[in-house]
């Protein structure tokens, strides 16, 4: 380093800190569930202040007693369940190979998640997001992943509502993996009606051939991909995303949600 570069750098690191620290006593961060004041103490793998953070008690509100899971469909098993599958699971034909959630649609986190969808609520589905990342990170490691992609909506929907929480969630996980994003890859080309109106058996028919993929076979062949959603239902919307996917190429595809639905809510 030159003299002149240490020179700037003994001027810049104080106005730095002295610029965040005023920002800070301006605009304190805070918990965009409660509005409480959060203390950004959380870093990434590259060292940098993950935000926005829930607060403590709204993370201890979400996050399950028991994280033990099944692989497969995501919904609470006991000691004795196989990576094949739970009695929930075990007889549906799920293409992807596993889902990472933070826990149950009920309580807090159904909560946290009917309000990320609104407008409004760009902060609380960032924070969802990196909530996922801080508790499963391993689990996210330990797959490899070559690209997030985030569940779509048809574009109708998107002009009505442009906030889609999918998109945000997996823009945030995307970031925090260091992965590349791949908004736009895989597309809904065909309007279909909202699938919580419907039965599971109809559910597979409204979403038949509604998903395809950007014509980009040699990116995607052979790579892992991260299905980004924020609530799985019955399996439905991915099952039929990964179909897409795997026709493009693709060799495996995890999904990543922040909560899965119990089937006595379905």
């Amino acid at each position: 380093m030159s003299d002149l570069q240490r020179i700037t750098a003994s001027v810049t690191r104080p106005l730095h800190h002295l610029g965040r620290a005023a920002f800070r006593f301006v605009f304190p961060p805070s918990c965009p569930m409660c509005h409480r004041d959060v203390e950004l103490d959380e870093r990434d793998d590259r060292g940098r202040l993950i935000a926005p953070l829930l607060c403590d008690r709204c993370s201890t509100d979400m996050l399950p007693p028991s994280n033990r899971h099944c692989l497969r469909c995501g919904l609470p098993v006991g000691p004795l369940a196989l990576n094949d599958g739970c009695p929930h699971c075990r007889s549906l034909k799920f293409r992807f190979r596993r889902v990472i959630r933070v826990g149950l649609y009920d309580d807090s986190l159904r909560t946290a998640c009917i309000r990320a969808k609104s407008p409004t609520q760009f902060p609380l589905a960032a924070a969802l997001a990196n909530l996922v990342w801080l508790h499963e990170r391993d689990e996210l490691d330990a797959e490899q992943i070559d690209l997030v992609v985030p569940v779509p909506r048809h574009w109708t929907r998107q002009l009505a509502k442009p906030h889609h929480a999918a998109e945000t969630i997996s823009r945030v996980l995307a970031k925090r993996l260091g992965k590349p994003h791949g908004r736009g890859l895989l597309r809904k080309i065909k309007w279909t009606p909202d699938q919580s109106d419907l039965t599971a058996a109809n559910r597979k028919l409204n979403l038949k051939d509604a998903f395809a993929v950007r014509p980009r076979p040699r990116s995607l062949v052979g790579k892992t991909v991260l299905l980004v959603d924020d609530i799985l239902t019955t399996g439905t919307t991915a099952n039929e995303c990964t179909r897409a996917l795997l026709h493009a190429g693709v060799a495996k595809v995890i999904v990543a949600v922040i909560a899965v639905v119990p089937p006595n809510s379905r």
